[in-house]
């Protein structure tokens, strides 16, 4: 094997021999520049001080730890207004000043640390034949230097769980280099606009619905166009569908919804059972057990799916299948304003869908008209954050990247099993944007 495929620069030093041990080896390599630059004044000098020998660990070969014996000088520097008199010689591509390790292994340590944290990257480490501690592994994270990001001109902010339900913090994406920037230790206007003041030149931020945000950005960037994501807009309406049929379920179990005299269940008339059995709607008589001789047939009660179904239901009538068909005809027919409801979902969705900024303003009108009470509100809402609804509409921008890394970022924070610091999780997710 050519030398220069196991020395880390063939140009500075030679391998003399190799020393094998019962589970390691030893190579003997010697310096062999002429002369050596002074740290201090940078001048060059030939004139060798004293010899001595370096020990440091190297990139295992083939499973097997190596170390270098590494044989090197201590020079005069001929500057007489230098105040470094003596130096030792400095090989930055085979070990840097003081360290234990080549520089070649401490980069395999630290991208083991990256990619793996600390007690997982140490056991892989281990087992190839690089051992350290997890500790180890952990401060040379933290002590990379990683370039400053420039300032993105299209920013995605979302906010993730640091523990759910009691501490969350901030994500930021370069929306057009579709990589992570930063991390927020929290999700407060405040702390978003004190971000966006040092990064000045933000043009386009997306985001969701949060108020917070939305002041944040306001405050912190002010020229910003803000633009709201078409995925949580779709959201947004299908809970205000899903709170009217709620309301309406709530009221329903307080009725007896008989069928009619014309259509009751007997074997020679099943027309009633037809537009119920095999629908989702089951028919259960108010009395457990078999019906008396003589006594009238009892009324059925209809048990509906959950209100998450019914709109999912309400939301795709072209897709409804043979069985959720009857579901659908049958609320409509029982209650107009879950049908009016179903009518304005439908028209904002396809609003949304086709991007038609200019319909937006018409059926805020037709809402708030409505009377639907979950859908004024809803209304109401988009008017207070109108801007940026439009703007999602307009701009092809969304937060569908942002959401990407915040699920990677729940996967590194999952693999520290949750108890990584700030610093620790940033420099993590930042390594791997």
């Amino acid at each position: 094997m050519p030398t220069s495929h196991l020395l880390a620069d063939p140009t500075a030093i030679r391998l003399e021999k190799i020393i094998q041990h019962d589970s390691s080896l030893t190579l003997v390599v010697r310096v062999t520049r002429a002369e050596a630059e002074c740290p201090r004044c940078y001048r060059p000098s030939t004139r060798v001080h004293s010899y001595y020998t370096r020990t440091v660990a190297d990139l295992p070969w083939h499973g097997v730890a190596v170390k270098l014996d590494l044989h090197t000088r201590r020079f005069r520097c001929r500057n007489s207004l230098c105040t470094k008199r003596v130096f030792c010689e400095r090989l930055p591509r085979v070990v840097a000043y003081y360290a234990r390790q080549t520089v070649r292994l401490d980069d395999a340590l630290r991208l083991i640390g990256f990619l793996l944290g600390g007690e997982a990257g140490s056991r892989a480490a281990l087992r190839l034949a690089m051992r350290t501690s997890p500790d180890t592994l952990l401060r040379r994270v933290r002590a990379a230097v990683r370039p400053c990001a420039p300032t993105p001109r299209v920013l995605g902010v979302d906010d993730f769980a640091f523990r759910r339900g009691r501490r969350y913090g901030t994500i930021l994406v370069d929306l057009e280099k579709r990589r992570v920037i930063d991390l927020l230790a929290d999700r407060e206007a405040g702390t978003l606009a004190a971000w966006l003041r040092a990064h000045p030149g933000v043009e386009v931020v997306s985001r969701d619905r949060s108020p917070t945000y939305a002041s944040g950005i306001t405050e912190g960037a002010p020229s910003a166009v803000q633009v709201a994501d078409r995925f949580h807009l779709q959201l947004n309406v299908r809970k205000a569908l899903e709170e009217v049929v709620k309301r309406w379920k709530r009221f329903l179990p307080t009725q007896t919804l008989a069928a009619p005299a014309s259509a009751a269940p007997t074997p020679e008339n099943d027309a009633y059972n037809d537009a119920y059995v095999g629908c989702r709607l089951r028919l259960e008589p108010h009395l457990p057990g078999a019906r008396r001789a003589g006594s009238s047939p009892p009324t059925p009660r209809l048990t509906l799916p959950s209100a998450c179904e019914v709109a999912w239901m309400l939301l795709r009538p072209d897709e409804l299948t043979d069985e959720e068909k009857p579901v659908v005809e049958l609320l409509r027919r029982l209650s107009p304003e879950v049908g009016r409801a179903q009518e304005l979902a439908l028209s904002f969705a396809k609003v949304v869908k086709e991007r038609r900024p200019d319909d937006l303003r018409g059926w805020l009108i037709e809402a708030g008209r409505s009377g639907v009470a979950e859908f004024r509100s809803f209304a109401n809402g988009i008017t207070s954050d109108f801007q940026a609804v439009r703007a999602a509409l307009e701009y092809e921008w969304s937060q569908g990247q942002v959401e990407g890394q915040v699920h990677r970022l729940k996967l590194v924070k999952r693999q520290m099993y949750g108890r990584g610091k700030l610093d620790l999780l940033r420099a993590r997710v930042l390594y791997a944007a």
